[in-house]
């Protein structure tokens, strides 16, 4: 998949495209699993193509009049009368969609307005993303000792934009205690069959809080749990790395079997991390 990114020339005033191709960006392929994304799966809502009618096992759903018409039919004498025990409900089904945990570093590695208008960009971008695909979106943003849930779970993230921008940087990284809560997140979100997990971090820095064994320790801990739980995760680098910032996402994203870009040195991150998700969605 090719990306487009603009590129302007400081000798001319007009601009050209520079072509990106996604699959060089990616530094680690991770393991291959079976396509979920996009799979017909049961709606939980009155969304969905009609399939099938089932009974009901209670009063609320999608009345299905046909089936309804035909079981009534079967017990009449031509003159049709519905019963109770006639009534059917619709079992409509709709390709699975993504639900997406967005996994950021706030701390004060990313204490610099270009690093945060860089980060904050990607946000709002990955939002917009969501919002056509009619994924899920949560936003798990660390820092200091403890990690925080910045946009809850849901469908319209675009109506958190406000968070998105009042976004504060600072302290320590406590990247284990992000990942220990976007599992939480997501181990709930992969029981739901019509969503399939994804788990998506930013970060730029060193892991300096430890939850039991150690920062790092503790990290990877998580990272093979959720590797354990095959939750599709994708480590992405968009800025100039901290010392060994490099190896610690590339093995972070070894531990949970998932797949690592670097795109630190692109101009517009926010438009290929969308980009990148798209690409991802082809194999999830």
């Amino acid at each position: 998949m090719k990306l487009k990114t603009l590129k302007k020339d400081e000798q001319k005033v007009e601009t050209q495209e520079e072509e990106v191709d996604v699959e060089k960006l990616l530094k680690m392929k991770g393991k291959k699993k079976n396509r979920l994304y996009g799979k017909r799966v049961d709606s939980k809502t009155q969304k969905g193509r009609y399939i099938k009618s089932k009974l009901p096992k209670d009063s609320s759903g999608d009345v299905a009049i046909d089936a309804t018409l035909r079981a009534a039919a079967l017990s009449s004498n031509g003159n049709i009368k519905v019963k109770t025990e006639d009534l059917r409900h619709k079992v409509r089904k709709h390709g699975a969609k993504a639900s997406i945990v967005m996994l950021v570093d706030i701390s004060g590695s990313m204490f610099s307005d270009k690093k945060v208008n860089r980060l904050k960009g990607i946000l709002h971008s990955v939002i917009e993303d969501t919002n056509r695909h009619q994924d899920r979106i949560s936003v798990v943003g660390f820092k200091g000792e403890d990690a925080e849930v910045i946009i809850p779970t849901t469908r319209r993230a675009t109506s958190f934009r406000e968070q998105i921008d009042n976004i504060r940087v600072g302290g320590t990284t406590p990247l284990a205690a992000g990942m220990k809560k976007s599992y939480e997140i997501l181990k709930k979100e992969k029981l739901k069959d019509e969503f399939v997990p994804l788990l998506l971090i930013l970060s730029d820095g060193m892991p300096n809080v430890a939850l039991e064994e150690g920062p790092m320790k503790d990290a990877l801990n998580i990272a093979e749990k959720i590797k354990g739980k095959e939750i599709h995760t994708i480590v992405v680098n968009f800025e100039r790395s901290v010392r060994y910032g490099h190896e610690v996402n590339m093995e972070l994203a070894l531990a949970a079997g998932g797949r690592y870009y670097d795109i630190e040195e692109l101009k517009d991150p926010g438009m290929v991390v969308s980009k990148i998700l798209d690409f991802e969605r082809e194999n999830l």
